[in-house]
């Protein structure tokens, strides 16, 4: 410092603002070093430094505040004696032990600090630090009740099914309206913009034909269709910015229509007129149908499709067994490949098509290396599996404790293969729900036993967490048991089915009457899936058997966790 700054006090003004506001606004950044400004000049102080952060919140610990840092800067440079400013809450909101460690940075550095509207601290005396851990600490008390509240809103609006944070989904937007006691957001189809309804109704459509979700936006991007990142709304400039920061490349490629955005749109419950709420699902998070506290769907929105029609989508979609996707080439479905249904003994691979010289059809592994390409006459394998099945479902016993258990099973499962009411997708969302809490229960054992949970308060925060996820577990529970009975009481194995004629895939039979999607439903009710092994023995090098070399896994009987595996079994015949 020259000799001509030894008798000046140097200033550091400090301004913040978790959201912006207009300037004229009586706790604006500018205002506020408005009446730094003033104070220095009135006590014949020098201001140096004006520093000012908008949009960054004293409260949040994951916040940074760049000007801040500057402030510090400053401060641990030696280029501060007084740090200035509003009030005490606009340099923490965090509580008495963060102004603490602020001010003692200050002191360190000889740094005064004074406050316009509490002009009693002064960190300059012992009574002033009192008094600046007192005031730090209701301001943290009043941030902490002013963020409970805003807790109880978003919960209050979260249990009617409305939407507080986040934009809405393509094709949609918000309307303020009043659901009870309170003025929510609701989604409804987007009349600004009815050029996207108009796109998302096509790709619903276009799903329910099979097109697989890059084929719609391969179709949509050929056709010049703008994608939804291309819209006004989301288009914004900070957007924007973020997108080009996630790229690897560092070329300024468009926003394209990918299977991902089309996945996403029509997954999203609010086009059903759902309400979502957003889980993690391995490392992904995703928007599923939120519920009320007895599990029921909430129901808020305008969807752009009916809600039972958009179950029904989301059945097609989820179901293998309902696959029918059209991936670009010409294979023609078959009974037992394309569905990951049946696997290579051998290697564990998928088995796909192919034909030999004469043109006969076969399955063979689609990973041959090693095993000299496993095959089987497609024929043969479709014909042994179909009448196995058949066979077991004719001679199954309604009077025998296991027979009556397998049929029950399967009626279930055939009732939730024909559910159009949503009963299937709360249950598999229910499964979830409950499967996501009991690793959270097992993640909490874990930590309490690695001794993570130490002292009498934390025992008990422990504890209550714990008595918190277990009531979610009885509720999911008990949900997934209602559903149960639901579907088991809706519908029941057609009575058809158990005298299929004298021959079951003959002329006349429901099987002769089903395409090959219906015919892999039926298949799926019964069987997880089947292998198929070597086609000579090794050591003979003798054809085997069809029937020695498919395996049939029957599903499992869920009542008793036994896994139904029936190894080359001969089944009787019909």
């Amino acid at each position: 410092m020259g000799a001509e700054q030894l008798d000046t006090v140097r200033v550091a003004l400090y301004a913040g603002q978790s959201t912006a506001r207009p300037d004229s606004a009586e706790a604006s950044p500018e205002a506020q070093l408005a009446a730094g400004e003033a104070l220095a000049v009135r006590r014949g102080w020098e201001v140096v430094h004006a520093f000012k952060d908008v949009g960054r919140s004293g409260w949040d610990p994951h916040a940074i505040r760049p000007a801040f840092e500057d402030l510090m800067s400053a401060v641990r440079a030696g280029k501060v004696d007084v740090v200035v400013v509003n009030e005490l809450s606009r340099l923490t909101r965090k509580g008495a032990h963060d102004a603490l460690e602020i001010d003692k940075e200050f002191d360190k550095y000889g740094v005064r600090f004074v406050s316009v509207l509490e002009p009693f601290l002064d960190t300059s005396n012992p009574i002033g630090v009192a008094i600046f851990a007192l005031i730090a600490a209701l301001a943290k008390q009043d941030s902490d009740i002013k963020a409970e509240r805003v807790r109880g809103a978003k919960d209050e609006i979260r249990a009617v099914g409305g939407r507080h944070s986040s934009s809405a989904p393509y094709g949609m937007r918000a309307v303020r309206e009043k659901i009870g006691n309170l003025i929510v957001s609701v989604l409804e189809p987007d009349e600004d913009n009815p050029e996207h309804v108009e796109i998302v109704e096509r790709m619903v459509e276009m799903s329910f034909a099979g097109i697989s979700d890059n084929k719609i936006a391969t179709t949509l991007e050929s056709e010049d269709v703008p994608p939804p990142g291309e819209a006004d709304r989301r288009a914004t400039e900070k957007r924007m910015r973020s997108i080009r920061k996630r790229r690897v490349s560092d070329e300024d490629s468009p926003i394209r229509w990918r299977a991902q955005t089309v996945r996403w749109i029509l997954s999203h419950p609010a086009v059903g007129g759902f309400a979502s709420e957003r889980v993690k699902r391995g490392k992904a998070y995703v928007n599923v149908i939120a519920r009320n506290e007895g599990g029921a769907p909430l129901t808020p929105h305008r969807g752009i499709v009916a809600g039972a029609r958009w179950l029904e989508l989301q059945e097609k979609r989820g179901k293998r067994t309902k696959t029918n996707r059209q991936p670009g080439g010409e294979a023609t479905p078959t009974l037992l490949s394309g569905w990951r249904f049946s696997t290579c003994e051998i290697c564990a691979g998928s088995l796909g098509q192919s034909k030999n010289n004469g043109g006969q059809d076969y399955y063979m592994c689609a990973n041959p290396k090693g095993h000299g390409g496993l095959s089987i006459k497609r024929t043969d394998a479709d014909d042994h599996v179909a009448r196995c099945v058949w066979a077991r479902l004719t001679g199954a016993d309604p009077e025998d404790d296991e027979g009556r258990g397998w049929l029950a099973q399967a009626a279930r499962r055939f009732a939730l293969q024909r559910d159009l009411s949503g009963v299937q997708e709360e249950r598999r969302e229910a499964e979830a729900q409950l499967e996501h809490v009991r690793n959270s229960i097992a993640e909490l054992q874990a930590d309490r036993k690695a001794g993570l949970y130490r002292g009498r308060e934390e025992l008990a925060m422990w504890r209550a967490t714990m008595a918190q996820y277990r009531i979610f577990e009885d509720q999911c529970t008990a949900r997934l048991e209602d559903l149960n009975e639901q579907t088991a009481a809706a519908i029941q194995v057609p009575s058809e089915w158990h005298e299929p004629g004298e021959d079951p895939l003959g002329p006349g039979s429901p099987w002769a009457a089903w395409d090959v999607f219906e015919r892999r439903e039926f298949l799926d009710l019964f069987l997880e899936g089947v292998s198929v092994g070597p086609g000579r023995d090794p050591a003979t090098r003798k054809y085997i058997a069809v029937e020695d070399r498919v395996t049939l896994n029957w599903r499992r009987l869920e009542a008793d966790g036994t896994e139904g595996v029936t190894k080359r079994r001969r089944l009787p015949s019909s």
